[in-house]
Protein backbone atom coordinates (compact mmCIF):
# COMPACT_ATOMS: atom_id res chain seq x y z
CA UNK A 1 0.00 0.00 0.00
CA UNK A 2 1.34 3.42 -1.02
CA UNK A 3 2.34 5.60 1.92
CA UNK A 4 1.50 9.29 2.07
CA UNK A 5 4.41 11.71 2.40
CA UNK A 6 2.63 13.50 5.27
CA UNK A 7 2.58 10.25 7.27
CA UNK A 8 6.38 10.45 7.42
CA UNK A 9 6.25 14.00 8.71
CA UNK A 10 3.67 13.18 11.39
CA UNK A 11 1.11 15.39 13.04
CA UNK A 12 2.37 15.26 16.64
CA UNK A 13 5.40 16.71 18.37
CA UNK A 14 4.70 20.42 17.98
CA UNK A 15 6.21 22.97 20.33
CA UNK A 16 3.32 25.31 19.59
CA UNK A 17 0.09 25.74 21.49
CA UNK A 18 -1.23 28.26 18.93
CA UNK A 19 1.33 29.85 16.63
CA UNK A 20 -1.21 32.37 15.31
CA UNK A 21 -0.25 34.56 18.27
CA UNK A 22 3.04 35.14 16.44
CA UNK A 23 1.51 36.14 13.09
CA UNK A 24 2.04 39.75 11.89
CA UNK A 25 -1.69 40.57 11.85
CA UNK A 26 -2.39 39.28 15.38
CA UNK A 27 -3.58 41.96 17.82
CA UNK A 28 -3.33 40.94 21.51
CA UNK A 29 -6.19 41.56 23.91
CA UNK A 30 -3.79 43.64 26.02
CA UNK A 31 -0.91 45.68 24.63
CA UNK A 32 2.01 45.94 27.03
CA UNK A 33 3.87 49.22 27.61
CA UNK A 34 1.66 51.31 25.35
CA UNK A 35 -0.93 52.67 27.83
CA UNK A 36 -0.08 56.32 27.14
CA UNK A 37 -0.38 55.93 23.37
CA UNK A 38 -3.62 53.92 23.65
CA UNK A 39 -5.21 56.50 25.93
CA UNK A 40 -4.12 59.37 23.69
CA UNK A 41 -5.60 57.80 20.59
CA UNK A 42 -8.80 56.75 22.38
CA UNK A 43 -9.27 60.31 23.64
CA UNK A 44 -9.16 61.63 20.06
CA UNK A 45 -11.51 58.98 18.68
CA UNK A 46 -13.88 59.52 21.59
CA UNK A 47 -14.88 62.83 20.02
CA UNK A 48 -16.28 60.85 17.07
CA UNK A 49 -17.95 58.39 19.43
CA UNK A 50 -19.75 61.37 20.97
CA UNK A 51 -20.74 62.70 17.54
CA UNK A 52 -18.27 65.58 17.60
CA UNK A 53 -15.60 66.60 15.09
CA UNK A 54 -12.23 65.03 16.00
CA UNK A 55 -8.67 66.10 15.29
CA UNK A 56 -6.75 64.30 12.59
CA UNK A 57 -3.93 62.15 13.94
CA UNK A 58 -0.28 61.69 13.02
CA UNK A 59 1.23 58.52 14.53
CA UNK A 60 5.00 58.32 14.25
CA UNK A 61 7.97 56.40 15.61
CA UNK A 62 10.56 53.81 14.51
CA UNK A 63 9.73 50.52 12.81
CA UNK A 64 8.30 47.74 14.95
CA UNK A 65 7.30 49.80 18.01
CA UNK A 66 3.55 49.10 17.88
CA UNK A 67 2.14 52.01 15.85
CA UNK A 68 -0.11 49.97 13.58
CA UNK A 69 -0.99 47.44 16.29
CA UNK A 70 -2.11 50.18 18.70
CA UNK A 71 -4.15 51.89 15.98
CA UNK A 72 -5.90 48.61 15.11
CA UNK A 73 -6.48 47.82 18.79
CA UNK A 74 -8.10 51.18 19.62
CA UNK A 75 -10.20 51.15 16.46
CA UNK A 76 -11.43 47.65 17.24
CA UNK A 77 -12.43 48.78 20.74
CA UNK A 78 -14.26 51.81 19.31
CA UNK A 79 -16.20 49.72 16.79
CA UNK A 80 -17.11 47.21 19.50
CA UNK A 81 -18.36 50.04 21.70
CA UNK A 82 -20.53 51.86 19.14
CA UNK A 83 -21.91 51.53 15.62
CA UNK A 84 -21.38 55.26 15.16
CA UNK A 85 -17.73 54.69 14.16
CA UNK A 86 -16.23 52.46 11.45
CA UNK A 87 -12.63 52.35 10.27
CA UNK A 88 -10.78 51.61 7.05
CA UNK A 89 -7.11 50.62 7.04
CA UNK A 90 -5.11 51.26 3.85
CA UNK A 91 -1.41 50.51 3.46
CA UNK A 92 0.10 53.08 1.10
CA UNK A 93 2.52 50.61 -0.41
CA UNK A 94 -0.54 48.96 -1.95
CA UNK A 95 -2.82 52.00 -2.19
CA UNK A 96 -0.15 54.29 -3.58
CA UNK A 97 -2.07 56.78 -5.70
CA UNK A 98 -4.80 59.36 -5.28
CA UNK A 99 -7.06 57.27 -7.49
CA UNK A 100 -6.62 53.99 -5.58
CA UNK A 101 -7.11 55.58 -2.13
CA UNK A 102 -10.27 57.44 -3.16
CA UNK A 103 -11.58 54.26 -4.77
CA UNK A 104 -10.87 52.27 -1.58
CA UNK A 105 -12.69 54.82 0.58
CA UNK A 106 -15.68 54.94 -1.79
CA UNK A 107 -16.01 51.16 -1.71
CA UNK A 108 -15.75 51.25 2.08
CA UNK A 109 -18.64 53.73 2.19
CA UNK A 110 -20.84 51.29 0.31
CA UNK A 111 -20.64 52.39 -3.32
CA UNK A 112 -18.81 50.10 -5.76
CA UNK A 113 -15.91 51.91 -7.39
CA UNK A 114 -13.34 50.21 -9.66
CA UNK A 115 -9.67 51.06 -9.17
CA UNK A 116 -9.36 51.55 -12.96
CA UNK A 117 -11.47 52.86 -15.82
CA UNK A 118 -13.07 55.85 -14.13
CA UNK A 119 -11.83 59.43 -13.71
CA UNK A 120 -10.32 60.29 -10.31
CA UNK A 121 -12.42 63.43 -9.89
CA UNK A 122 -15.53 61.38 -10.59
CA UNK A 123 -14.56 58.96 -7.82
CA UNK A 124 -14.05 61.89 -5.46
CA UNK A 125 -17.56 63.18 -6.20
CA UNK A 126 -18.95 59.70 -5.67
CA UNK A 127 -17.09 59.42 -2.35
CA UNK A 128 -18.55 62.72 -1.12
CA UNK A 129 -22.07 61.62 -2.03
CA UNK A 130 -21.57 58.29 -0.24
CA UNK A 131 -20.18 60.00 2.83
CA UNK A 132 -23.17 62.33 3.12
CA UNK A 133 -25.47 59.27 3.24
CA UNK A 134 -23.34 57.12 5.55
CA UNK A 135 -24.89 56.14 8.87
CA UNK A 136 -21.50 56.17 10.60
CA UNK A 137 -18.44 58.39 10.97
CA UNK A 138 -15.41 57.02 9.09
CA UNK A 139 -11.87 56.83 10.44
CA UNK A 140 -9.43 56.39 7.55
CA UNK A 141 -5.99 55.04 8.45
CA UNK A 142 -3.23 55.60 5.89
CA UNK A 143 -0.29 53.47 7.02
CA UNK A 144 3.21 54.11 5.60
CA UNK A 145 1.78 57.49 4.56
CA UNK A 146 5.16 58.91 3.53
CA UNK A 147 5.13 56.55 0.53
CA UNK A 148 2.08 58.39 -0.78
CA UNK A 149 2.75 62.00 0.06
CA UNK A 150 6.18 62.36 -1.52
CA UNK A 151 4.43 63.19 -4.80
CA UNK A 152 2.30 66.21 -5.70
CA UNK A 153 -0.55 63.80 -6.53
CA UNK A 154 -0.37 62.37 -3.01
CA UNK A 155 -0.48 65.82 -1.48
CA UNK A 156 -3.50 66.69 -3.62
CA UNK A 157 -5.18 63.57 -2.25
CA UNK A 158 -4.48 64.70 1.30
CA UNK A 159 -5.94 68.11 0.53
CA UNK A 160 -9.02 66.39 -0.97
CA UNK A 161 -9.53 64.39 2.21
CA UNK A 162 -9.02 67.37 4.47
CA UNK A 163 -11.76 69.27 2.61
CA UNK A 164 -14.30 66.47 3.02
CA UNK A 165 -16.11 68.08 5.94
CA UNK A 166 -16.78 71.17 3.83
CA UNK A 167 -19.09 69.12 1.62
CA UNK A 168 -20.85 66.80 4.04
CA UNK A 169 -22.44 66.76 7.43
CA UNK A 170 -20.61 63.64 8.52
CA UNK A 171 -17.50 63.85 10.70
CA UNK A 172 -14.38 62.34 9.22
CA UNK A 173 -11.07 61.47 10.89
CA UNK A 174 -7.81 60.93 9.06
CA UNK A 175 -4.99 58.94 10.68
CA UNK A 176 -1.52 59.10 9.14
CA UNK A 177 1.03 56.49 10.25
CA UNK A 178 4.69 56.93 9.32
CA UNK A 179 8.24 56.21 10.52
CA UNK A 180 9.19 59.66 9.21
CA UNK A 181 8.71 62.15 12.04
CA UNK A 182 9.25 65.10 9.70
CA UNK A 183 6.51 64.04 7.28
CA UNK A 184 4.16 66.87 8.23
CA UNK A 185 6.90 69.46 7.64
CA UNK A 186 7.49 68.16 4.10
CA UNK A 187 3.88 68.83 3.08
CA UNK A 188 2.73 71.79 1.06
CA UNK A 189 2.00 74.77 3.33
CA UNK A 190 -1.66 74.86 2.29
CA UNK A 191 -2.04 71.17 3.12
CA UNK A 192 -0.12 71.47 6.39
CA UNK A 193 -2.27 74.32 7.63
CA UNK A 194 -5.44 72.31 6.91
CA UNK A 195 -4.20 69.12 8.57
CA UNK A 196 -4.71 70.31 12.16
CA UNK A 197 -3.37 67.05 13.51
CA UNK A 198 -2.46 65.77 16.95
CA UNK A 199 0.81 63.86 17.00
CA UNK A 200 1.32 60.65 18.96
CA UNK A 201 4.98 59.62 19.10
CA UNK A 202 6.05 56.07 19.88
CA UNK A 203 9.41 55.57 21.57
CA UNK A 204 11.47 52.40 20.99
CA UNK A 205 10.86 49.54 23.40
CA UNK A 206 13.57 49.04 26.04
CA UNK A 207 15.23 45.60 26.40
CA UNK A 208 13.14 44.91 29.53
CA UNK A 209 9.91 45.91 27.78
CA UNK A 210 10.78 43.64 24.86
CA UNK A 211 11.35 40.77 27.30
CA UNK A 212 7.88 41.34 28.76
CA UNK A 213 6.27 41.35 25.31
CA UNK A 214 8.11 38.27 24.08
CA UNK A 215 7.48 36.39 27.32
CA UNK A 216 3.76 37.05 26.99
CA UNK A 217 3.70 35.94 23.34
CA UNK A 218 5.65 32.79 24.20
CA UNK A 219 3.03 32.00 26.85
CA UNK A 220 0.25 32.37 24.30
CA UNK A 221 1.92 30.67 21.33
CA UNK A 222 4.03 27.84 22.79
CA UNK A 223 3.37 24.84 24.98
CA UNK A 224 4.50 25.24 28.61
CA UNK A 225 8.28 24.85 29.12
CA UNK A 226 8.92 24.42 25.40
CA UNK A 227 11.06 27.59 25.06
CA UNK A 228 14.30 28.00 27.00
CA UNK A 229 14.34 31.20 29.07
CA UNK A 230 17.61 32.40 27.52
CA UNK A 231 15.87 32.50 24.12
CA UNK A 232 13.70 35.40 25.27
CA UNK A 233 16.71 37.34 26.59
CA UNK A 234 18.65 36.78 23.38
CA UNK A 235 15.83 37.89 21.08
CA UNK A 236 15.10 40.95 23.25
CA UNK A 237 18.76 42.02 23.25
CA UNK A 238 19.08 41.66 19.49
CA UNK A 239 15.88 43.61 18.83
CA UNK A 240 16.97 46.35 21.23
CA UNK A 241 20.10 46.82 19.11
CA UNK A 242 17.84 47.25 16.08
CA UNK A 243 16.04 50.17 17.70
CA UNK A 244 13.47 48.20 19.70
CA UNK A 245 11.94 46.49 16.66
CA UNK A 246 9.35 44.14 18.18
CA UNK A 247 8.18 42.66 14.86
CA UNK A 248 11.55 41.10 14.09
CA UNK A 249 11.59 39.47 17.53
CA UNK A 250 8.12 37.96 17.17
CA UNK A 251 8.94 36.60 13.72
CA UNK A 252 12.19 35.19 15.13
CA UNK A 253 10.24 33.29 17.81
CA UNK A 254 7.93 31.82 15.15
CA UNK A 255 10.82 30.70 12.96
CA UNK A 256 12.78 29.35 15.94
CA UNK A 257 9.80 27.21 16.91
CA UNK A 258 9.50 25.85 13.40
CA UNK A 259 13.23 25.18 13.31
CA UNK A 260 12.94 23.07 16.47
CA UNK A 261 9.98 21.20 15.00
CA UNK A 262 11.91 20.50 11.80
CA UNK A 263 14.41 18.53 13.86
CA UNK A 264 11.73 16.72 15.85
CA UNK A 265 12.57 18.53 19.09
CA UNK A 266 10.17 19.48 21.89
CA UNK A 267 12.12 22.53 23.10
CA UNK A 268 13.24 25.73 21.37
CA UNK A 269 16.88 26.43 22.23
CA UNK A 270 19.27 29.34 21.78
CA UNK A 271 20.72 27.61 18.70
CA UNK A 272 17.31 27.73 17.01
CA UNK A 273 16.81 31.36 18.01
CA UNK A 274 20.19 32.45 16.63
CA UNK A 275 19.60 30.75 13.30
CA UNK A 276 16.08 32.17 13.07
CA UNK A 277 17.21 35.71 13.91
CA UNK A 278 19.85 35.76 11.17
CA UNK A 279 17.24 34.61 8.67
CA UNK A 280 14.59 37.11 9.78
CA UNK A 281 16.97 40.07 10.05
CA UNK A 282 18.37 39.55 6.55
CA UNK A 283 14.97 38.92 4.99
CA UNK A 284 13.49 41.94 6.73
CA UNK A 285 16.21 44.21 5.41
CA UNK A 286 15.94 42.85 1.87
CA UNK A 287 12.16 43.33 1.90
CA UNK A 288 12.76 46.91 2.96
CA UNK A 289 14.93 47.73 -0.07
CA UNK A 290 11.93 48.46 -2.28
CA UNK A 291 10.78 51.13 0.16
CA UNK A 292 14.03 53.10 -0.03
CA UNK A 293 14.46 56.24 -2.12
CA UNK A 294 16.53 56.23 -5.32
CA UNK A 295 19.31 58.09 -3.50
CA UNK A 296 19.38 55.54 -0.66
CA UNK A 297 19.56 52.66 -3.15
CA UNK A 298 22.45 54.35 -4.96
CA UNK A 299 24.35 54.76 -1.69
CA UNK A 300 23.76 51.12 -0.74
CA UNK A 301 24.97 49.97 -4.17
CA UNK A 302 28.17 52.00 -3.75
CA UNK A 303 28.89 50.56 -0.30
CA UNK A 304 27.99 47.00 -1.35
CA UNK A 305 30.32 47.12 -4.37
CA UNK A 306 33.25 48.48 -2.34
CA UNK A 307 33.04 46.22 0.72
CA UNK A 308 34.15 48.87 3.20
CA UNK A 309 34.35 52.51 2.20
CA UNK A 310 34.97 55.92 3.78
CA UNK A 311 32.23 58.54 3.75
CA UNK A 312 34.26 60.96 1.59
CA UNK A 313 34.68 58.32 -1.10
CA UNK A 314 30.96 57.54 -0.95
CA UNK A 315 30.28 61.21 -1.68
CA UNK A 316 32.69 61.21 -4.64
CA UNK A 317 31.13 58.12 -6.22
CA UNK A 318 27.61 59.26 -5.42
CA UNK A 319 28.16 62.64 -7.09
CA UNK A 320 29.40 60.88 -10.21
CA UNK A 321 26.48 58.44 -10.49
CA UNK A 322 23.49 60.43 -9.24
CA UNK A 323 22.40 63.29 -11.47
CA UNK A 324 20.53 65.16 -8.74
CA UNK A 325 22.88 67.42 -6.79
CA UNK A 326 23.18 66.80 -3.06
CA UNK A 327 25.17 68.39 -0.26
CA UNK A 328 27.60 66.44 1.92
CA UNK A 329 25.38 67.19 4.90
CA UNK A 330 22.36 65.62 3.17
CA UNK A 331 24.47 62.60 2.24
CA UNK A 332 25.54 62.20 5.88
CA UNK A 333 21.87 62.29 6.89
CA UNK A 334 21.10 59.51 4.38
CA UNK A 335 24.04 57.42 5.61
CA UNK A 336 22.90 57.87 9.21
CA UNK A 337 19.35 56.92 8.22
CA UNK A 338 20.54 53.75 6.46
CA UNK A 339 22.54 52.81 9.56
CA UNK A 340 19.51 53.34 11.80
CA UNK A 341 17.47 51.11 9.49
CA UNK A 342 20.10 48.39 9.86
CA UNK A 343 21.44 48.38 6.29
CA UNK A 344 24.85 49.84 7.16
CA UNK A 345 27.35 49.69 10.01
CA UNK A 346 29.83 52.53 10.54
CA UNK A 347 33.15 52.80 12.31
CA UNK A 348 34.92 56.02 13.21
CA UNK A 349 38.46 56.40 11.88
CA UNK A 350 41.00 58.86 13.32
CA UNK A 351 43.10 60.50 10.60
CA UNK A 352 45.66 62.18 12.85
CA UNK A 353 46.13 65.85 11.97
CA UNK A 354 43.47 65.51 9.27
CA UNK A 355 40.70 64.92 11.80
CA UNK A 356 38.39 61.94 11.61
CA UNK A 357 35.99 60.23 9.25
CA UNK A 358 33.74 57.17 9.14
CA UNK A 359 33.89 53.99 7.14
CA UNK A 360 30.77 52.06 6.18
CA UNK A 361 30.01 48.45 5.35
CA UNK A 362 26.79 46.60 4.47
CA UNK A 363 24.96 44.44 6.98
CA UNK A 364 23.44 42.31 4.20
CA UNK A 365 25.47 40.12 1.80
CA UNK A 366 26.45 42.34 -1.14
CA UNK A 367 25.29 39.91 -3.83
CA UNK A 368 21.79 39.56 -2.37
CA UNK A 369 21.53 43.30 -1.76
CA UNK A 370 22.59 44.30 -5.28
CA UNK A 371 20.21 41.75 -6.77
CA UNK A 372 17.33 43.16 -4.72
CA UNK A 373 18.22 46.75 -5.67
CA UNK A 374 18.27 45.82 -9.39
CA UNK A 375 14.74 44.40 -9.07
CA UNK A 376 13.43 47.67 -7.67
Amino acid sequence: MKSNIFEKLGVDGSVFLDERHLYPDFVPEKLLHRDREIEGLARIFNLLVKGRKPHNVFITGPTGVGKTTVARFVLSEAEEFTERVKSLYLNCFEFNSRHSVLSGITNFLGRASPRRGIATDEIYTSMLESLSKAAFSPIIVLDEADQLFVSSEGQKLLYDLLRVTEFGKNSFCLVLVSNNESLAFSLDERVRSSLGEETIRFSPYSPEQLKDIFRERVGLAFLPSSVEEEVIGFVAAKCALLGGDCRIGIETLLKAGREAEKHGLRKVSLVHAKKAFESVEGASLLKGVKYLSAAEKTILSIVAKNGEIKSGRVFELFSGSFSQGMSERRLRDLLNGLEKKGFLLSEQIILGNQGKTRSFKCMVPAGLLLKEISKN
